[in-house]
C-alpha cells in the first residue's frame, strides 16, 4: 500500500482493513505507522546483497556478465520490493528513516564493483584503453534500470531479450 499510495496517504485503518485485522492489532504489533513502515522497508531491503563469491575465478568479461545477471535476478525475484522502492523514490513527500540512502549505498557498491572490473580489464589489456570505468559502469547500471522498468511494465520475456542485448552491446564497447 505504501508503494502504491505513498506513506502519507496510507492510514492504518486501511492497512488493517486490507489485512483483515483490527487497527488495534496492527498497533499492538507495530506500535505506530512509522514502525510498520520501517518493518515493511526492512523486509523490502533484506534480500538485497551481492555475493562476491559469485565473481571469484572469473575473468573480467564473465564478472561483468555475472554482475548484470545478479542485478537482473534480484529485480526479477523481488519485483514487489523494487516497485515499493521506486514508489518511495518518485514521491516527493518526507519519509521516516529515508530508505533511499540505503538503496543509494547499495547502488554505489554495485557501480564500484563494475568499475573495478572494467578497470582491471583495461589494465590487463582485455578491455579498451580509452574506457572510463566509472562512466561505463554507470551506463551499464542506467541500462539495467531501464530494463528494470521494462520488466515492471511489460513481460519478463521482453526484458530478458533486452538483458541479452545489453550484454552483447556492452561487450562490443568494452572488449579491445
Amino acid at each position: 500500500m505504501f508503494s502504491e499510495h505513498g506513506y502519507e496517504q496510507v492510514p492504518l485503518s486501511h492497512v488493517a482493513r486490507e489485512s483483515q485485522v483490527s487497527k488495534a492489532l496492527v498497533l499492538w504489533h507495530f506500535d505506530s505507522k512509522e514502525k510498520l513502515f520501517q518493518a515493511a522497508l526492512g523486509r523490502t531491503l533484506e534480500p538485497y546483497f551481492i555475493d562476491l563469491d559469485d565473481l571469484s575465478g572469473l575473468d573480467e568479461a564473465a564478472r561483468i556478465e555475472r554482475l548484470i545477471d545478479l542485478f537482473y535476478d534480484f529485480v526479477r525475484d523481488n519485483v514487489y520490493s523494487v516497485r515499493f522502492l521506486f514508489g518511495l523514490i518518485i514521491r516527493p513527500e518526507r519519509r521516516p528513516d529515508d530508505p533511499i540512502e540505503r538503496v543509494s549505498q547499495l547502488y554505489d557498491v554495485f557501480r564500484s564493483l563494475l568499475a573495478d572490473v572494467i578497470e582491471s580489464g583495461r589494465q590487463n589489456g582485455r578491455f579498451r584503453q580509452e574506457l572510463h570505468p566509472r562512466l561505463d559502469a554507470s551506463l551499464i547500471l542506467s541500462s539495467l534500470g531501464g530494463i528494470l522498468i521494462e520488466r515492471l511494465l511489460h513481460d519478463e520475456a521482453h526484458a530478458g531479450e533486452l538483458l541479452a542485448y545489453l550484454k552483447q552491446t556492452a561487450f562490443q564497447r568494452l572488449i579491445a
